[in-house]
């Protein structure tokens, strides 16, 4: 934060080339239409604290959705509005940017989703969850550039502090207690003494409970989404704790130490096996929150929070079948490790793998993402057919069999299984 001025910040160089030509064009349609524009919220932060930008977030004094029009018209694509909040979004080579007219706040009860109303660039800074994510940059030709600091965020930002903008903050949106914590953690920060001691009041009141489970499970992605989620999970453990999940859920350091074998489970994951697909990282880190629960608590968790149906699937599983993974312990053919992990998401299989100390469970686990992941037979139906089996409703069975003894055989060429696939055939005959 030393190349610029408290007045005037030069930020195009951190842009990427695409958000430069999108904002060169902002700036046109800013003097055509009269109404001012701004970078606000998150994207102005890390421009200052240099952290690589992936969207925009713009505040129009006007109206956004005429300000939107007006750009998809002129670059020939389409936008999603909504008008009841005044916001529209565009997505321009594949980056997303928000737009929204700039509004004021009013709650109507703690913890319950806000009315707006249209209002100036300050109010709309003040209706934000901490002064280091309430200063917004001009995209005026007048001024472009020029830094708004009503609430000094500037400050803060150099001194590494989370501060909210007004004594209600925690109350009127409970979530902001799990953002001061992702924050605090994602950029090392400290929780300002004021606002600290607001937050803890806020927890003793229950006020999180307030707070809409589907609002609830946003905030706890994005917190398990984090690069460490450990510092998160730590922190939330020792502010607030999981009783907002569930009363019964018994988190203690038993579990922090089962989310950091979770957090060395996924780099063995990504250092050994870089090609495979990315993992949903937040999910194994949910079920190590999780796991202490009983099947009916976890399915009663996955349906109020709204999580999706692969989601859901993924945890229930892994809590269900722990008792099976354990069979993975005993000296067992290699087809049996194919049977029993073959049919769990990775995601599940890491968590295995973080779960269990034993280290033959943990040999097995990584035998299977090595070796058999991939395994598929060279021999297909129509294979079978050849061999004058009268009924195909017995082809699976037969192909499993199959497969499995090229497993435990390592058969590796057409012929060799062919030869594999007769003795069956005779077996079964």
């Amino acid at each position: 934060m030393k190349n610029f001025t408290p007045e005037r910040i030069n930020f195009a160089d951190t842009l990427k080339e695409e958000f430069k030509v999108f904002l060169d064009l902002v700036v046109d349609i800013s003097c055509n239409l009269k109404m001012n524009a701004y970078l606000v919220g998150g994207v102005v932060r890390d421009i200052l604290l240099k952290k690589e930008i992936f969207d925009l977030d713009i505040v129009i004094e006007g109206n956004a959705i005429e300000f939107v029009k007006e750009i998809s018209e002129h670059l020939n694509i389409k936008f999603i509005k909504h008008h009841s909040f005044g916001t529209a979004t565009i997505y321009f080579n594949n980056y997303k940017i928000d737009f929204a007219t700039s509004r004021k706040e009013v709650y109507a009860g703690f913890g319950k989703l806000p009315k707006v109303f249209p209002s100036n660039l300050k109010d709309d800074l003040f209706r934000r969850d901490f002064t280091i994510n309430a200063i917004a940059i001009s995209l005026n030709k007048s001024d472009y550039g020029k830094i708004i600091d009503f609430y000094s965020g500037l400050n803060d930002l150099k001194e590494g502090l989370i501060r909210v903008l007004h004594n209600k903050s925690f109350l009127e949106d409970p979530t902001r207690i799990l953002r001061a914590i992702r924050f605090k953690e994602r950029f090392s920060f400290r929780i300002e003494k004021h606002t600290f001691k607001l937050l803890k009041e806020a927890v003793r009141d229950n006020v999180i409970n307030l707070v809409h489970p589907h609002r609830l499970r946003d905030e706890i992605i994005l917190l398990l989404s984090e690069k460490e989620p450990y510092k998160g999970i730590k922190t939330l453990y020792s502010l607030v704790g999981f009783d907002f999940i569930d009363k019964k859920i018994n988190f203690n350091k038993d579990n922090l130490k089962l989310i950091l074998r979770i957090s060395k489970a996924v780099s063995f994951y990504y250092k050994n096996f870089p090609n495979y697909r990315k993992l949903k990282n937040w999910i194994i880190y949910l079920i190590g929150i999780l796991i202490n629960l009983n099947n009916k608590k976890i399915e009663k968790f996955v349906e109020s929070f709204g999580l999706r149906k692969g989601e859901r699937i993924i945890i229930i599983s892994a809590k269900s079948k722990l008792k099976t993974i354990e069979r993975l312990k005993n000296n067992i053919r290699k087809h049996l490790i194919y049977s029993l992990l073959n049919n769990f998401s990775f995601e599940a299989i890491i968590f295995f793998y973080a779960y269990y100390k034993d280290k033959e469970i943990k040999n097995n686990i990584k035998y299977f993402l090595e070796k058999l992941v991939n395994i598929r037979l060279i021999l297909k139906g129509e294979d079978l057919k050849k061999e004058n089996i009268e009924s195909n409703s017995i082809y699976g069975k037969i192909l499993e069999k199959l497969l499995y003894k090229k497993i435990d055989k390592n058969l590796k060429t057409k012929e060799e299984e062919l030869k594999e696939l007769k003795n069956i055939i005779k077996n079964f005959k």
